[in-house]
C-alpha cells in the first residue's frame, strides 16, 4: 500500500474506523502528533514501515498514550514495540490494554458492581 492509496482509505470516525470504539480516534491523534505521520494515513492496515515510523517514534507514542490514559502498555521488553506491525494491531493493543485496566480499577473498587 502506497501513501496515494492510504490517503483514500481513511477513517475520519469511529464508525468508519473498524474499531467501534472513541477512544481509537484519540489513540490515532496521539499517534500522529508524535510520530508526524499526516492523522489520514493512520489506518488499520497502514503497516508502520509503510509509514516510516522509526522505532523510537513509536515509543515515545506509546509513551504519550500511557501518559494520556494513565496506564501502562504491555509490550514484549525484548521488541522494544516491534510486535506491532499494522496501526490496527497497534491500536487493537491499546484498547485490550485499556479494557483491561478500567475491569481491575471496578474490580478494585469496593462495592463496585461485577
Amino acid at each position: 500500500m502506497n501513501a496515494s492509496n492510504m490517503q483514500h482509505a481513511t477513517f475520519p470516525n469511529v464508525a468508519q474506523s473498524g474499531f467501534g470504539d472513541e477512544r481509537a480516534n484519540e489513540i490515532l491523534d496521539l499517534i500522529a502528533k508524535e510520530t508526524g505521520v499526516e492523522r489520514a494515513l493512520l489506518i488499520p492496515a497502514a503497516t508502520l514501515d509503510e509509514l516510516g515510523i522509526p522505532s523510537l517514534d513509536l515509543t515515545q507514542a506509546v509513551f504519550e498514550i500511557e501518559t494520556h490514559f494513565d496506564v501502562e502498555i504491555p509490550v514484549v521488553a525484548e521488541r522494544d514495540g516491534a510486535e506491532f506491525t499494522t496501526i490496527g494491531s497497534l491500536v487493537a493493543h491499546v484498547l485490550t490494554t485499556l479494557d483491561r485496566a478500567a475491569a481491575l480499577r471496578a474490580a478494585a473498587v469496593p462495592g463496585a458492581a461485577a
